[in-house]
C-alpha cells in the first residue's frame, strides 16, 4: 500500500498545540508525497493555554476558534508545500465520532493526536476512525516528536483479522524500517498452523523488510504491557498492533488490549485497524 492521501484530525487550540499536532502528519506527508484532508473541528471541552475548561463558550465562540485554528493550519500546511485541504465543523449529523471515520475510508491513512486523560469526545473521534472507517490510524501522543520513517517498528502479532490488516496499512513504514521485530504473546491465545509469527517474518522479508521474531508471555500484566516491555527494550519509536471490540463483560473479564492502549494512552505513535 502506498500513502497517498491522509485524513488528519485537528483539535482545535492554543498555537504551540496545533503545531505539535501538524508536526508528524506533516512529515509523513512531504516523505510520502502524500495530500493531507486536515479536519479542523472540537471533539469536547475545548481549553484555553492554561489548561481550564472553557465549555461555558457559546457555539458562535466555539465556531470561531475553529474557524482561526482552521486558517493557521492551512497556512502551515501551505509554507511546507504540501497538497492539502482543510475542512471546519460539520453538522455531525450522524455523530461526532464518525466525521474523521467518514473522511479516512477515502484515504489511505488516519491521524489523530491521543494522549491519556482525553475527554469523552475525542476517544468517540478515534474509536470512530478505528471501529467504522476501514482504514488504518496512526495515533501519536501528544508533543512527540516528527519522525516521517520510524526506524524500529514492533508489530504486535496474535494472527487475528485484526492484526493481519494493520501489519498490511503500516507497510509503507514497515519496508523503510531498519528492524522491524514481531512480537507474539504465547500465553494469550492459541495460535492455529501457519499463522505464527515466524511465518509472518518470512512474508515480511519478502517485502523487503529486516524482521525478526520474539515470543513473550503476557503474565499478570497483560497484552500491551508485555509487548511494551519489548518495546521500550529495543527503543522502539513505532508500534503497530490490530484493535478488537468486545462485549463489556468480557473486557471485564478477559482485558482488552485495545481498551488498555485507549485508557492508557500510547507510548509511542501506534498504529491501529480493525
Amino acid at each position: 500500500m502506498a500513502i497517498t492521501t491522509i485524513a488528519l484530525h485537528v483539535e482545535p487550540g492554543a498555537s504551540e498545540a496545533v503545531d505539535a499536532c501538524l508536526a508528524l502528519p506533516m512529515s509523513i506527508a512531504e516523505a510520502h508525497a502524500a495530500h493531507v484532508t486536515a479536519l479542523v473541528f472540537g471533539a469536547g471541552a475545548f481549553r484555553d493555554a492554561s489548561g481550564a475548561d472553557t465549555t461555558f463558550l457559546t457555539d458562535q465562540d466555539l465556531i470561531s476558534r475553529e474557524e482561526r485554528v482552521a486558517a493557521h493550519v492551512q497556512k502551515v500546511l501551505d509554507s511546507r508545500g504540501i497538497r492539502f485541504e482543510v475542512r471546519g465543523r460539520s453538522n455531525f449529523a450522524y455523530g461526532v465520532g464518525e466525521v474523521l471515520a467518514d473522511q479516512m475510508r477515502v484515504s489511505d491513512l488516519g491521524i489523530a493526536s491521543f494522549g491519556p486523560g482525553v475527554d469523552i469526545g475525542k476517544r468517540f473521534v478515534v474509536s470512530g476512525g478505528i471501529f467504522l472507517s476501514g482504514r488504518p490510524l496512526l495515533l501519536v501522543p501528544p508533543g512527540h516528536a516528527a519522525s516521517s520513517y520510524p526506524s524500529r517498528v514492533i508489530l504486535s502479532w496474535d494472527a487475528s483479522p485484526a492484526a493481519v490488516r494493520s501489519v498490511h496499512g503500516a507497510l509503507p513504514f514497515i519496508k523503510r524500517a531498519e528492524e522491524v521485530t514481531v512480537v507474539s504473546v504465547t500465553d494469550d491465545k492459541e495460535f492455529r498452523p501457519g499463522q505464527s509469527g515466524v511465518e509472518l517474518v518470512h512474508l515480511l522479508a519478502r517485502h523487503g523488510a529486516h524482521a525478526t521474531f520474539r515470543p513473550v508471555q503476557r503474565g499478570r500484566r497483560g497484552v500491551v504491557h508485555a509487548v511494551m516491555d519489548v518495546a521500550r527494550e529495543i527503543q522502539a519509536d513505532m508500534l503497530v498492533m490490530g484493535a478488537v471490540r468486545h462485549a463489556s463483560l468480557h473486557n471485564l473479564v478477559f482485558g482488552s488490549a485495545t481498551m488498555d492502549l485507549l485508557d492508557q494512552g500510547p507510548a509511542l505513535p501506534t498504529l491501529v485497524a480493525a
